[in-house]
């Protein structure tokens, strides 16, 4: 088979209304990693070129990455904000994130102790694989998930 020109996911972004408490979630709650911050850097995205890419003129945009294992997560915080009506999962062009874990009734403990709004508890969907699904701060669909086939 050959090349293909996509070689690969760098990382998953996600908008976020609150960078630090976002940061705080991803970190205390689910154990990510920041990496790198846009602030730490003193580097900021704005200005035409920002506004070309991201075709939201006007605006500023706030950068942290974060790692668990080898993924990559991109928290973005847009200034000035803007809040969306909350989406369900079943909306044409809404994505999630699925996390992987070895431990989901301890990861769902941990979600649910911290106040997370939490779909449901994890649900046997297989033999070997157990998934929930659950909103991080700004509303965002994550999932967890043991064993999945791929």
């Amino acid at each position: 088979m050959g090349k293909g020109i996509v070689t690969g996911i760098h990382h998953t972004s996600i908008t976020v209304g609150d960078m630090r408490r976002s940061v705080a979630f991803y970190r205390d709650v689910l154990g990510f990693e920041e990496i790198w911050s846009s602030d730490a850097h003193g580097w900021r995205l704005e200005g035409p070129v920002a506004d070309a890419v991201t075709n939201c003129p006007g605006t500023r945009q706030r950068l942290v990455f974060m790692r668990a294992g080898e993924s990559l997560i991109e928290l973005v915080e847009y200034e000035p904000t803007q809040d969306q009506p909350e989406h369900k999962a079943s909306d044409t062009g809404s994505m999630h994130i699925c996390l992987r874990t070895d431990d989901i009734d301890a990861l769902y403990r941990r979600v649910v102790e911290s106040g997370v709004r939490t779909h449901c508890e994890p649900q046997q969907i297989s033999e070997d694989a157990r998934v929930f699904y659950f909103r991080d701060p700004d509303g965002a669909v994550l999932e967890v998930a043991t064993s999945l086939p791929v």
